[in-house]
């Protein structure tokens, strides 16, 4: 009798189980509801499930609302080095934020032979290599690093590589799920500038464009090797000159803007890090090597100034990290940030930075710090004047966005 009475049980327990299934499966609202509430990355393998899931996954508008709903979480850090300054050592190494992955484990889309990081962007990276058996041209991809699809987009030669200055991916899943790539070339320079020309690819039409506006002439030292998307434009810094240049896609411009003034009482300050972060935009400016003192700036959306977000000082980490001091009679901290993220709160800062030997995460609201990682091999921190840009870092988070 008992054992009839517990098979009488688990069929009822099926029943309601199938039951449920059936009033989610026949709900369309419930069943977006629920996979909204999911990771980017399982998302992408449950378009396998069904001919319904794959329309509801894929649909550009649930794509936008997924993006907005799920703040652009960000899931590590990858910090990329040239092969010549890391000799046998990879060229990548990830970080995990927030328990995501295994630090120091290379994920498997970074395991292309000859591989070149180009651009980081929302989920979506732009990379190159020499294209298949033919070395005098190179092929330029964009990934979806979640679910490992690529596409490439380009094949150049290599004189046209040499003088390809930049590559740069646009793309904000929560306005569209479509994205721009744009190929910054010289046609010309001297001394003190560069003319250049922009050409601008678009995933929504799948075709190529010329900007309209024609050439442009920049100042030679801009760094177009670090570009950062941030409302509707592309921005590289020009250091010499304490401005950023940006091209604005809408306005199919190139434009400057003027940085904050560099001044913290008597301490003079240099830029170390800007990018964006949570739809900000955001420098951090340092007075290394004299002092642990650093200021976060934010712009303002319509890109009118900026302002200070917050003032810190990193004096505990460097009394927990003694290796950011030089034992010597004047003192000097070594610390280089290399990546600045919001948390789940708008006040929340926290910033990465390396020290000799180790990688850690500073939050500037509670001033407390953690370890994550020691510097992967390879990765040699220059304690000249207190900089460490042998490498650079792209924050690696996932998107459902087709490529």
């Amino acid at each position: 009798m008992a054992s009839e009475a517990r098979t009488r049980a688990r069929r009822r327990s099926c029943q309601a189980t199938d039951f449920g299934a059936t009033a989610v499966a026949s709900s369309v609202d419930l069943l977006v509801e629920i996979l909204m509430r999911l990771p980017a990355k399982p998302l992408l393998r449950f378009k396998c499930v069904s001919k319904q899931w794959y329309s509801i996954i894929s649909d550009p508008q649930f794509i936008i609302n997924y993006a907005q709903r799920n703040l652009k979480p960000l899931l590590g850090l990858l910090l990329s080095g040239r092969k010549e300054q890391l000799g046998p050592y990879p060229e990548f190494s990830f970080i995990s934020i927030g328990g995501y992955g295994k630090t120091g484990r290379v994920p498997k889309f970074l395991t292309i032979p000859k591989l070149e990081i180009q651009d980081f962007c929302n989920g979506l990276m732009c990379y190159s290599k020499p294209h298949m058996d033919a070395p005098q041209f190179t092929s330029y991809y964009v990934c979806n690093s979640a679910s490992g699809q690529s596409k490439r987009i380009r094949v150049l030669e290599s004189p046209s590589s040499k003088r390809l200055m930049a590559v740069n991916l646009a793309f904000d899943p929560s306005k569209s799920p479509f994205y721009n790539v744009i190929f910054v070339s010289e046609t010309s320079g001297s001394e003190l500038n560069h003319l250049i020309k922009i050409d601008i690819y678009s995933s929504k039409t799948q075709t190529w464009r010329p900007s309209t506006k024609g050439l442009f002439i920049v100042p030679h030292d801009v760094d177009f090797g670090n570009g950062v998307y941030w409302n509707g434009a592309i921005y590289w810094y020009h250091r010499k000159k304490n401005s950023l240049a940006y091209f604005d896609f809408e306005a199919d411009c190139l434009e400057r803007l003027q940085m904050p003034l560099l001044s913290q009482g008597s301490y003079p300050m240099s830029f170390d890090y800007f990018g964006e972060s949570g739809g900000h935009l955001h420098l951090v400016g340092t007075c290394r090597p004299g002092t642990t003192l650093f200021t976060v700036f934010e712009m303002e959306k319509d890109r009118s100034g900026w302002f200070v977000k917050c003032n810190g000082d990193l004096g505990a980490l460097a009394t927990r990290f003694p290796k950011m001091v030089t034992p010597r009679l004047s003192r000097r901290y070594l610390f280089s940030p290399v990546s600045l993220f919001r948390g789940e709160k708008e006040e929340e800062l926290s910033i990465v930075l390396t020290i000799p030997g180790s990688v850690v995460q500073y939050n500037a609201k509670d001033k407390t710090s953690k370890k994550l990682c020691d510097l992967p091999k390879g990765f040699i921190f220059n304690d000249f004047m207190g900089q460490g840009f042998r490498f650079k870092s792209h924050q690696y988070m996932e998107t459902l966005a087709s490529i």
